[in-house]
């Protein structure tokens, strides 16, 4: 669909963003598996088509022996809401990834849909690494995305290439970062946006990487507003408060989610005073935050054990009568015939995390 000319009027525009929004989800339906491939938008191939070369080359760049984020593209470079490049750009590939792996295996190539599927969850993983809370959701979405597509192909390769993938998709799984490490990262980030421009001594800014000098510095939205409500001894007041409820968290994030939640309603408890002034951070928000990313936890384990699962039936000749440690008090494997069975999540709440696994010819 072209786009409107500059002298266009408002609802022309807002016809195109309308047009555009529902083309996205479109393509989205059918990467994430909730639409059958053969109701792809045209456009969506097409855009796979242009950026295949440099897709694979992306997704090649999850071999190195070290991850994380490309410079430019970490916690610190993101925007005051919602980021058009960077980390988002990254997610768009992961998605172009999973419309790739069905692609593929309705070609009959489920081997290639599997590497692909395992470098895209790779790549989602890598926007955990130095991107915060903010690459955080980024990485569980765009892992949400390829879910789907990622269990099909794994289903569907022969058994000596489904051990190579266990161990492939362990290392995966114990390479995200722990919430103690993204509470650190955003508390870096406030305190400069928040507190940097007025609170630093100019020793300390001077001696700030380059992007957290432009993060402190940038100035405008509500982070400005912030910084410079009320008396600056209480703004003062309300820095040191911030970083004394982020060192307290630090220390118990890691807890399981039901403890995380009730250490850290204790934590909002002891900084009660002036938690509603602009710039006060609240723990229970932040619990919340993080247990939006308790599903890529399931999702990891799911893929590990659908793989698990398979390789033990085709061993054995039956499904296995007990889950691996890890899927255990997570999953249940409900038989639906001696060919397939399902791997569903005990957590109701998570059915749409369930698999499928096809018994595969001994």
């Amino acid at each position: 669909m072209p786009t409107p000319k500059e002298d266009d009027n408002g609802a022309a525009w807002a016809r195109w963003y309308q047009k555009q929004e529902q083309l996205r989800e479109q393509c989205l339906a059918v990467a994430s598996g909730k639409a059958p491939l053969e109701t792809v938008p045209a456009p969506c191939l097409a855009a796979l088509e242009t950026h295949r070369n440099v897709m694979g080359r992306v997704l090649a760049a999850t071999h190195a022996e070290t991850g994380g984020l490309p410079s430019g593209a970490n916690s610190l470079n993101r925007s005051d809401s919602l980021q058009s490049g960077g980390m988002g750009a990254i997610a768009r590939v992961v998605h172009l990834a999973a419309l790739e792996v069905w692609e593929l295996l309705s070609r009959g190539h489920p081997v290639e849909a599997m590497n692909t599927c395992l470098d895209a969850l790779a790549l989602s993983r890598e926007l955990a690494l130095g991107g915060g809370l903010y690459g955080s959701k980024l990485s569980a979405q765009s892992q949400e995305i390829v879910y789907p597509s990622c269990a099909a192909a794994l289903d569907a390769v022969p058994l000596g290439r489904k051990r190579e993938a266990l161990e492939q998709l362990s290392r995966l799984q114990r390479g995200f970062p722990p919430p103690s490490r993204l509470l650190r990262e955003e508390s870096v980030f406030l305190q400069l946006r928040t507190f940097g421009p007025d609170f630093l001594p100019l020793e300390a800014l001077s001696r700030l990487p380059p992007a957290a000098k432009t993060l402190v510095h940038g100035g405008g939205g509500w982070f400005f507003f912030t910084s410079r409500v009320g008396h600056p001894l209480v703004r003062r007041y309300i820095w040191r408060r911030n970083v004394s409820l982020f060192d307290q968290m630090m220390a118990v994030a890691d807890l399981p989610p039901d403890e995380r939640q009730r250490a850290f309603a204790r934590i909002d408890a002891d900084h009660a005073l002036l938690a509603d002034y602009p710039g006060a951070v609240s723990a229970r928000t932040f619990h919340r935050e993080l247990a939006h990313l308790e599903p890529q936890h399931l999702r990891a384990v799911a893929l590990a054990t659908l793989v698990q699962v398979d390789i033990t039936r085709t061993e054995q000749g039956r499904w296995p009568t007990t889950l691996p440690a890890d899927a255990t008090g997570l999953f249940s494997l409900q038989l639906v015939s001696a060919q397939e069975a399902r791997l569903v999540p005990l957590n109701t709440e998570a059915a749409e995390n369930t698999l499928s696994v096809t018994a595969d010819e001994r």
